[in-house]
């Protein structure tokens, strides 16, 4: 009966992983929480970074620069609450937000923008919801840092639903 269970939950946290659930929907606890909220911050940057660089629209771009902004606050909030907690702060993105680096650096222009505002969209919904996963487990520190980074969660999330339906993004073809 154990093996059976054990079996089922592997099998659907490789569905969830390979259909591109955020990393901090796995976290059972409020250590491993922090570590991936951190690591989604890195990720962030490096693609808001990204963004800057190669946007089409100024929009893009603007996107770009709030992503890295905002959460370089984040990532400094989180490190601070994995110091507390005696968590290594990790510095590398989620593997996720790699292989999106590497599909967006194929891409030309409006391409790019397209792609990087569904990516955001996707991204965003799965943060939001580990976020207020994690702030209703009441779990200390890092149930207190989820709620305060779901404002600004909510805010990129509205921000990448705006650029996404933008004509200029939404008629762009991705292919």
């Amino acid at each position: 009966m154990i093996g059976k269970t054990l079996f089922g939950a592997a099998c659907a946290a490789m569905i969830m992983a390979a259909s591109g659930v955020s990393c901090a929907a796995f976290a059972d606890t409020p250590r491993q929480f922090v570590t991936l909220a951190i690591k989604g911050d890195n990720s962030e940057i490096m693609l808001g970074r990204m963004a800057q660089m190669r946007g089409d629209s100024q929009s893009t771009r603007d996107f770009g620069k709030v992503l890295v902004e905002d959460h370089r606050v984040a990532r400094t909030q989180a490190e601070g609450v994995a110091q507390q907690l005696g968590i290594p702060i990790p510095r590398k993105p989620v593997a996720q937000a790699m292989d999106e680096r590497d599909r967006l650096s194929g891409l030309r222009s409006g391409q790019f923008d397209r792609e990087f505002a569904r990516y955001m969209v996707r991204d965003h919904q799965k943060d939001l919801a580990a976020f207020r996963k994690e702030a209703d487990a009441h779990q200390g520190l890092a149930s207190k840092l989820a709620r305060e980074q779901i404002p600004t969660l909510r805010k990129h999330l509205d921000m990448a639903s705006a650029l996404y339906r933008e004509p200029r993004v939404a008629e762009a073809e991705t292919r």
